[in-house]
């Protein structure tokens, strides 16, 4: 059984749905909430209020949602700012959270358990080889590229990748400031997504 933890039942966060998303569903807006799912454990999860089961999507969607909201801004380069921001709210939620659970074990552990969360949010099937000190996840698929395949959201994927990377920096930052995230790498950020690498410097 996965492992589970506390949580409140409120939202962590709330985000606008541009109207592409609302083709079908006339709602405004999508609310994140932390989930216990029976087989993954903790999970970020968005859902639209009052719909149900067949609303909820996973943080792939999450995130090429989000960015799609920012593809209205008018100045240059605020889009990247707001998706950047919104991985890195993502990773205090995550780490506030998890916190108790997470302040006895040492940093890889506590790494593996933060990007395992990740990632299984994601819907990604993934083998995790590790040392001691390197982490490495690899991806069977890119969660971006299936959940653009399944959705219209395949043209918000540079902004949702730059979303993700910002939450795995984030993540390394705050459990264990000595270890860097080398994949993928905010200099060189390019899709498909197959392989996370950590390692401690």
């Amino acid at each position: 059984m996965a492992e589970t933890l506390e949580i409140q039942d409120a939202p962590v966060y709330t985000y606008a749905l541009a109207s592409a998303d609302m083709r079908y569903i006339e709602v405004e807006h999508r609310e994140v909430y932390l989930r216990n799912d029976p087989e993954l454990g903790l999970v970020f999860r968005g859902e639209i209020p009052g719909c149900g089961a067949g609303c909820f999507v996973d943080l792939s969607q999450i995130l090429l949602e989000y960015a799609m909201s920012c593809e209205g801004c008018r100045e240059q380069g605020l889009a990247a700012q707001e998706v950047v921001r919104f991985g890195e709210r993502l990773a205090e939620i995550l780490v506030s959270n998890t916190a108790q659970a997470m302040a006895e074990l040492p940093a890889r552990e506590s790494l593996s358990r933060a990007f395992r969360f990740v990632l299984n949010s994601m819907g990604a099937a993934l083998t995790a080889a590790s040392t001691e000190d390197r982490l490495e996840f690899s991806l069977d698929c890119c969660p971006f590229s299936e959940c653009a395949k399944t959705s219209a959201l395949g043209h918000n994927a540079e902004l949702a990748l730059q979303s993700f990377a910002a939450l795995c920096s984030s993540l390394v930052q705050a459990l264990a400031p000595d270890w860097v995230l080398l994949q993928p790498a905010q200099a060189h950020l390019t899709l498909p997504v197959r392989k996370i690498v950590l390692a401690s410097v």
